[in-house]
């Protein structure tokens, strides 16, 4: 009895070591810096403000023109790797890497995949890496990657039931939600006011999943009822000199304003300035699918009324009628329904606003989310 006992405190102590001692986390990127993951950035920093040490290999270098201010401030660019590891690998606890395909061509390299097998090997999953048909259509491609990570990330429920699907153990997924810095989006009601142009807006990449041709369409029905319309697009992509195209066609380019990349501080004063957000999401040609979107989280922290579709993790997030609105995919004339109605019913603003606000800040909040995280690593390193 009083050696069981000692081994129950034994155990106890080692839980609590392993529990609060300082990580060191090697995150795996495909670019660094990169202007579009503000998500990884905010993981990264909130690690490090726990105590935590973190490092980077990135596969190429990304924009530096266009750095975000917590580059510098936490010195990120001098604890990172391009391109080719080194001989002398790193020593860490976690190595976190951000989508199935870095985590897949990590095990291909046979040096890593010996290195590998002294550390936890923890892999987030991202629309890219498990909806694409490429992937959907050969069930074996991440065999090898299931078998050997320690651990998955989904970004949702919609993604944690496909990797199921696709042949990942259910105990190895832990859905964690992309978060946001709450602190940074401040909520603002949104009145109706006479004569006031009421403001649609995206912020998106310039892509066929993000369904921004239908969103233009859906404007070509509304501006029949409501003339005082605009629709402002921030984002860069491949579609933008399509969608350009389509506004022309449309002739409704004098209501809509394509703003390219914004920074931050941008982002957030077209948001304030806006009334509604469009986030007509769709599964693409080549079977790729939304996660839950960052852009669309942020939108719902200042308060704005989010329109998003019945789309992979997009209900996860807004809840019909009561968080925002939400339409089928590829269907404009149901958007421009959902528009009208919005415009025509100012009274919901406040409701919908702040139920929008309250759900990012009690599920979303980057604070939380870095305990959540941290949890699951320790959770991850007391195991044998």
């Amino acid at each position: 009895m009083l050696l069981y006992k000692r081994l129950l405190i034994s155990s106890v102590f080692l839980f609590l070591y392993i529990e609060s001692r300082p990580l060191h986390i090697l995150f795996v990127v495909e670019y660094f810096p990169a202007p579009s993951q503000i998500f990884i950035l905010n993981l990264m920093t909130g690690l490090i403000d726990n105590g935590h040490k973190v490092s980077i290999f990135a596969g190429k270098k990304g924009k530096f023109s266009q750095q975000h201010p917590h580059i510098a401030q936490y010195s990120l660019l001098s604890c990172t790797m391009y391109e080719q590891w080194p001989t002398l690998l790193p020593e860490c606890d976690i190595v976190f890497c951000q989508s199935a395909t870095l985590g897949k061509q990590l095990l291909e390299n046979k040096a890593l995949s010996k290195w590998l097998k002294q550390r936890k090997l923890v892999v987030s999953l991202r629309g890219a890496d498990i909806t694409k048909n490429e992937v959907k259509n050969n069930p074996y491609i991440y065999q090898k990657l299931f078998k050997e990570s320690d651990l998955f990330l989904p970004v949702c429920d919609y993604f944690k039931h496909i990797a199921v699907q696709l042949g990942c153990p259910a105990e190895k997924i832990i859905v964690h939600h992309s978060a946001i810095n709450c602190s940074q989006f401040f909520f603002r009601e949104r009145k109706k006011k006479e004569n006031e142009t009421i403001q649609l807006v995206s912020v998106c990449r310039l892509v066929e999943k993000k369904g921004l041709n239908f969103a233009l369409e859906a404007l070509t029905k509304v501006i029949k009822k409501h003339k005082n319309i605009h629709f402002t697009i921030v984002g860069r992509g491949r579609l933008r000199a399509r969608l350009e195209e389509l506004a022309k066609k449309w002739h409704i380019a004098d209501k809509v304003t394509f703003f390219g990349w914004a920074t931050h501080e941008q982002v957030v004063n077209i948001l304030n300035k806006s009334h509604i957000f469009l986030l007509p999401s769709i599964r693409a040609a080549n079977g790729d699918e939304e996660g839950i979107a960052n852009a669309l989280k942020e939108a719902m922290a200042t308060g704005l009324i989010p329109i998003g579709t019945w789309h992979a993790g997009t209900p996860e997030l807004i809840t019909d009628g009561v968080s925002g609105f939400l339409v089928p995919q590829k269907n404009s004339a149901a958007l421009a329904d959902k528009i009208n109605y919005i415009i025509e019913h100012p009274n919901i603003w406040k409701s919908i606003g702040l139920a929008a606000h309250k759900k990012i800040e009690s599920e979303f909040e980057i604070k939380q989310s870095i305990k959540d995280l941290e949890n699951i690593f320790n959770r991850l390193l007391s195991k044998n």
